[in-house]
């Protein structure tokens, strides 16, 4: 279960999430960017890393090509709906530890005293985290070491086009809820919320990791993007296939549908942890038999 760390968690919170920027095109011409052709329309598909730096905060072009194609944007989340949602009484449940329990309690003595050393250090009050739950805890940890090393979901892709589509008037969908997606880490066992916070604590090189990660995307290595992203699988395969193979089997469907559109173009944005590698989106695309070129 160490291999379940902060790494597995980029995925799957856009909100929270660890990683960073986009940047220049990519040296071979090509991106993490590909395009599914429906028998009337396009889907393009977007891998994107959800935090950026301000500074480095340019979609590339094949991106804002794809926007101006499309007459639908949809990203994991509908940004602006999560918000909400993320502060309604089930989201809080999935959050807090049950009325009685503690951090302290729950943790036991050294890991807890490990976890109150990191919070101070990132300025974190750790008696208001005393009644969080672990995994809830670890994304709060990992939200502000990116904060503080300069990333912003502000500037990410997915609310750089978020923004962009509301003030065009473009419809903007989610794939998922936010409920769906605070629902993978909270089903964690105490035991391996425990194990994932821990791991979290632990991982001290994260902003390094992130910048490979970024440097990976802007050189279009996706065998480079598909290990950074992916570490932790072989140690945890039951966290990865609730974490991003379960996810990428419910969002198929609606991207097939998407691709049935009798007119209209959509541009599909999701981590880049979700297109690449075999149970990626855009192989279980090629398997159902669309033909996937890659931009």
């Amino acid at each position: 279960m160490r291999g379940t760390n902060a790494r597995m968690l980029r995925g799957l919170l856009p909100l929270l999430a660890l990683c960073v920027a986009l940047g220049a095109r990519a040296a071979e011409g090509q991106h993490v960017f590909w395009e599914v052709a429906g028998r009337h329309n396009t889907v393009y598909l977007l891998g994107s890393v959800h935090v950026l730096q301000a500074d480095d905060a340019t979609l590339p072009a094949v991106a804002n090509a794809a926007y101006d194609e499309a007459e639908h944007i949809v990203e994991e989340l509908d940004l602006f709906t999560a918000t909400a949602e993320l502060f309604s009484p089930e989201a809080m449940a999935l959050q807090m530890l049950p009325e009685g329990s503690t951090l302290p309690q729950l943790l036991g003595a050294d890991l807890h005293r490990r976890l109150v050393g990191v919070a101070q250090s990132l300025g974190m009050d750790a008696d208001f985290l005393a009644r969080m739950q672990p995994w809830y805890v670890a994304t709060m940890i990992a939200q502000v070491r990116a904060s503080r090393a300069g990333f912003a979901a502000e500037s990410g892709v997915d609310y750089q086009i978020a923004m962009r589509a509301r003030r065009d008037g473009k419809p903007i969908t989610g794939l998922e809820t936010a409920l769906d997606q605070l629902a993978v880490l909270a089903s964690m066992s105490p035991e391996e919320q425990a194990q994932f916070l821990e791991a979290t604590l632990e991982e001290t090189e994260s902003v390094d990791e992130l910048r490979r990660i970024t440097q990976a995307w802007r050189n279009g290595d996706l065998a480079q993007l598909e290990d950074l992203l992916n570490q932790g699988v072989a140690e945890s395969p039951e966290f990865f296939q609730r974490l991003v193979v379960d996810r990428n089997l419910d969002w198929l469907p609606q991207i097939e549908q998407m691709l049935a559109h009798p007119t209209d173009d959509f541009l599909v944005v999701t981590g880049a942890a979700h297109m690449v590698g075999e149970q990626g989106l855009v192989e279980l695309l090629r398997g159902k038999g669309f033909v996937v070129e890659r931009k």
